[in-house]
């Protein structure tokens, strides 16, 4: 009811070599667990870099949309492009998250002393949840077309009492949600040679024009859809 699933990094580099990663943002909340940065993370706006030196590694849960919100008791929106400490969902410091998962060997151990020490801590199932999950699961299927109007129609339930929902279990508006995978198909499409008329493409996604495609795009990456 909770957890969407749990991703785990591991890397060894040379040691004068420096890798950027960089993550596109989601509609969800994540338990990063990895030394000297373990914490818990809501929804990140914009594109994150981390970089990755010499030897290390890194587990986290990716909540489910709304799945953070029957632990905190008070509106996810609160943590949105916030990091704060993990004891906000598990109950225990930093410290403690990393000797009693990262020490263990093998992923499925980890796993398993991870959920281990969210059990004490679980909340009674929401539905809520749920709701805003289809909802998210709906953006998805359309590919980030769908307007929030007609989201709110289909699900039964008025436009502001969705985007009051939202702002309280996924910490962003519908139509942020509909902007970020409506960005990941153009840059789908950009990286695969198929959205080279750049105002085609922002015709096929909806958007009024070219340049509206560009400053939402350039907003989410960091870079221009032709520089992408």
């Amino acid at each position: 009811p909770f957890i969407d699933h749990h991703w785990i990094a591991e890397w060894r580099l040379p040691d004068s070599a420096a890798v950027p990663q960089r993550a596109i943002p989601s509609p969800h909340a994540h338990l990063l667990v990895s030394p000297g940065q373990t914490a818990l993370i809501g929804v990140v706006r914009g594109v994150e870099e981390r970089v990755l030196r010499g030897q290390g590694q890194a587990f986290g849960i990716r909540l489910r949309v709304g799945g953070l919100r029957p632990f905190l008791g008070q509106p996810v929106a609160s943590l949105t492009g916030r990091t704060v400490s993990p004891a906000l969902l598990t109950g225990c410091e930093a410290a403690v998250l990393e000797s009693r998962i990262l020490t263990k060997d093998g992923h499925q151990t980890m796993i398993e002393a991870a959920e281990m020490l969210l059990r004490p801590s679980l909340p009674q199932v929401d539905p809520n949840v749920d709701l805003v999950c289809s909802v998210v699961a709906e953006i998805r299927r359309a590919g980030g077309r769908a307007r929030a109007e007609t989201l709110a129609k289909g699900f039964g339930i008025g436009l502001r009492a969705m985007q009051r929902r939202f702002h309280d279990y996924v910490g962003v508006s519908p139509k942020w949600v509909i902007q970020r995978y409506r960005l990941q198909d153009a840059a789908y499409l950009l990286s695969s040679g198929t959205g080279a008329h750049l105002a085609q493409l922002a015709d096929e996604l909806g958007y009024f024009d070219q340049a509206h495609l560009t400053r939402d795009f350039r907003r989410i990456f960091g870079v221009s859809p032709a520089l992408y």
